[in-house]
């Protein structure tokens, strides 16, 4: 008999989709996923990127949401306790320390059931919380009786906040890699190399400063700068570029279905946050057999973006360090070869398959 557990996202978002159908479909757990809400208040993301929620049972939940400029709002969602009698699952899973885990919390502990929490924080989050969300972990922690974490960095937080690495599995933040793993690279022959990011336009994503590396680096008559996404920072971004008068686009957002063909067309892919729990494009252009500029920052960092295999890891802050790393991977077609290599090579690594094991584990450990 397999064990139902209740899913507790923020919302519905592409890059999850993948590991909730590949738990429906394995069937060693019965997976219920439980949206808090159907779209997040303060994300420049329009409607229809939210994902449609197919191959797998869901339902979503309606409730209050507090934007934070730049981040993930806090969400109090409305019927989360009765959501969770009807379902009556065997253990919950919840996302992050907000409302909603300690009402599952709450929940579980009056029905006698394992609470496992999901965490994308690493070590670096830590700088961007306030002392009371600090306490408000370090409470939390000893109360759950697991963790999931998306990457080996979120581990390390977990044991500075007393948490045993026997309770805790890595599933790295899942994302739909299939198409991109079928992609056939070929080094471009002629035209600039181009440079490309994924993401939202907002402070965290650093990418004032990666504008004025770019152009510090001498390399605009060599390569072109893509940003793909939207965000409050869209129309300073384009004016800083025609200022700097470097090659440089702001392409705007990206549907899901169109990520194929913007990372076919890339030649690097850069991620250069200050404040990145995660970063799943660096996953999507790992699959996509890309050479990676990299945030240390980014929890991804040391998992699918290795230094020095598939990745150039970079301090966010540190200006020459990002123009040297931007210089290296334009003017170097043998470098850049031997990264795409290295990004198939750490794919081939991380499986789909290992990310839903790994949750499997985590679940079947508390349920029994």
């Amino acid at each position: 008999m397999t064990s139902r557990v209740a899913i507790l996202p923020p919302v519905p978002v592409p890059y999850r989709e993948p590991l909730f159908r590949a738990l429906a479909e394995r069937a060693v757990i019965e997976p219920r996923v439980i949206y808090l809400a159907a779209s997040q208040q303060g994300w420049d993301q329009p409607r229809e990127w939210f994902a449609n929620r197919e191959g797998y049972p869901s339902e979503v939940l309606s409730g209050w949401q507090r934007a934070r400029p730049g981040r993930s709002p806090v969400t109090v969602a409305r019927g989360l306790a009765t959501a969770l009698d009807r379902l009556d699952p065997a253990c919950v899973v919840s996302w992050e320390y907000g409302p909603a885990t300690w009402r599952a919390l709450a929940w579980c502990r009056r029905r006698r059931r394992p609470l496992l929490v999901f965490s994308e924080l690493t070590p670096w989050s830590d700088a961007a919380l306030s002392g009371a969300q600090l306490r408000v972990h370090r409470l939390l922690a000893p109360r759950a009786d697991g963790f999931i974490v998306a990457s080996s960095q979120g581990v390390e937080r977990l044991a500075g906040l007393g948490v045993d690495g026997a309770r805790v599995e890595v599933a790295l933040q899942s994302a739909d890699l299939e198409p991109l793993l079928a992609l056939e690279r070929r080094e471009r022959s002629d035209g600039p190399v181009r440079v490309v990011v994924v993401g939202r336009l907002v402070p965290d994503k650093n990418l004032m400063l990666l504008l004025d590396a770019f152009a510090e680096a001498g390399i605009s008559g060599e390569a072109r700068l893509v940003l793909h996404g939207s965000g409050p920072l869209a129309p300073e971004l384009r004016e800083r570029a025609a200022h700097l008068g470097v090659s440089a686009q702001v392409a705007g957002p990206v549907a899901p279905a169109a990520l194929r063909a913007v990372y076919a067309d890339a030649d690097v892919l850069a991620l250069v946050s200050t404040y990145e729990p995660f970063g799943v494009t660096m996953r999507e252009g790992a699959a996509a057999g890309l050479p990676l500029l990299c945030s240390v920052r980014a929890g991804a960092a040391g998992d699918v973006a290795v230094n020095g295999e598939n990745a150039l890891l970079v301090d966010p802050d540190d200006r020459a360090a990002l123009v040297a790393a931007l210089r290296r991977l334009v003017r170097e077609p043998e470098l850049r070869a031997r990264l795409a290599a290295g990004s198939r090579a750490v794919s081939a690594r991380h499986p789909l398959a290992a990310d839903a094991e790994a949750w499997e584990r985590a679940i079947l450990r508390v349920a029994r």
